[in-house]
């Protein structure tokens, strides 16, 4: 895989706006969903509509969380690029599926399909740091993780256009067309340096268990709790923004500040992809995680007690550029105490556990705002983050017992 690294700028650049394009066109049709619902299949009781959304999300998460784990074992096997072709061609053609959908439960059904076939952005993380120089991860994956936030901001932007000047269906379309684009754009410029010879040991039968014993060490255990933690604490108040800037703001132009603030959060994941993720190769993550979540809680807990739309919206900045941040370092720090024939394994159970995190917000946030009313979500966000910051202070001296890098 070392002779992947000749070509590592040219595969980032590529790479990059593969993703661009598709997290784009995801952001172009996925809001519309709780809409179609009630236009394309009739499901106009807002409280039934509720509970199909929610099952929508569950769907998709719960089938994502199994998918990366069986993607990311096979990957090591198959190679890197391989798995962001399967995932970009498979968004692009069961995508737009969605919006053909007769009835809510084969639209389910689309939904398990292909966030089992998809998810090209984990695929993507672990081609970058497979073909990018051990001493350019962190700027390389912070850079990625720039074109998730800049395709969101523009997809947002783009699907509410589509959708009011033309239909859901072209939406979807859409999203299929700018998958397929991207999909073709790594076919035909990346490579990824894969041997196959290299895994031909690990699947022989004397070694068959040595994999497990590799994975499920104390170290990559912490860094696992770690995207648990982060999962749910980055989603949990996600579902609930149109109901918190109505908590702060009133209904006086609700949907307009829902978007400015949708928008000005995006900016700051935007920008901290590019920031962090130039520091994370020249500070170490020792220092620069614990410093990141004390930021996280502190916004969070001060966009609970916020009164006033526009602190509101910085405060979601600030937290979003510091959160923003957070997985890119710990991508790195998984990296780098990784084997390196297994990458495509680590990233895959990393991105798994931090989606069931995303699983046990739809347990944990309607229970929450049930209970203690939206702005109790906030709060529980930063009581997560916090929580994290030991975490992390544990995980770090794990690492330094081990002799291993951070």
């Amino acid at each position: 895989m070392e002779n992947g690294t000749a070509y590592w700028k040219r595969n980032l650049l590529v790479i990059w706006i593969s993703q661009f394009l598709g997290l784009g066109g995801f952001a172009c049709a996925m809001p519309f969903i709780p809409m179609l619902l009630r236009d394309n299949l009739g499901i106009t009781d807002d409280a039934v509509r509720g509970v199909f959304v929610s099952a929508y999300y569950f769907c998709g998460m719960s089938s994502f969380t199994v998918a990366t784990v069986v993607w990311g074992m096979l990957a090591d096997r198959l190679g890197y690029k391989i798995m962001l072709l399967r995932a970009s061609y498979s968004a692009a053609l069961f995508f737009p599926l969605l919006a053909f959908a007769p009835n809510v439960w084969v639209l389910l059904g689309i939904r398990l399909v292909t966030s089992f076939f998809s998810g090209t952005y984990n695929a993507a993380q672990t081609l970058i740091a497979t073909t990018t120089p051990p001493e350019k991860q962190g700027f390389a994956l912070g850079l990625l993780s720039s074109a998730l936030w800049s395709g969101h901001m523009v997809g947002f932007f783009c699907g509410g256009l589509i959708v009011h000047y033309f239909s859901y269906t072209a939406a979807f379309i859409t999203c299929g067309m700018l998958y397929f684009t991207g999909a073709l754009l790594v076919h035909v410029f990346v490579k990824d340096g894969f041997s196959a010879s290299k895994t031909t040991v690990a699947a022989s039968g004397k070694t068959q268990k040595r994999p497990a014993v590799r994975i499920f060490t104390p170290v990559v255990l912490w860094i696992l709790g770690l995207f648990l933690v982060m999962g749910v604490a980055r989603r949990i108040d996600e579902p609930f923004l149109a109901m918190m800037v109505e908590a702060v703001n009133g209904k006086i132009n609700e949907a307009f500040f829902t978007g400015l603030v949708s928008a000005v959060a995006a900016l700051g994941g935007l920008l901290s992809g590019v920031v962090i993720g130039h520091f994370s190769d020249r500070v170490s993550p020792f220092k620069l995680l614990p410093p990141l979540l004390v930021v996280c809680m502190i916004t969070m807990l001060l966009q609970a007690v916020s009164t006033n739309i526009y602190f509101f919206m910085m405060m979601r900045f600030i937290s979003f550029f510091a959160s923003g941040g957070l997985y890119p370092v710990l991508l790195l720090v998984m990296s780098r105490n990784s084997d390196a024939n297994l990458k495509g394994t680590f990233f895959g159970l990393s991105s798994s556990i931090n989606s069931a995190g995303g699983v046990l917000c739809t347990l944990l946030s309607g229970v929450i705002v049930y209970f203690l009313n939206v702005r109790g979500i906030e709060v529980a966000a930063g009581i997560l983050f916090m929580l994290m910051i030991p975490m992390s202070l544990v995980t770090f001296s794990v690492i330094r017992r081990s002799n291993l890098k951070g």
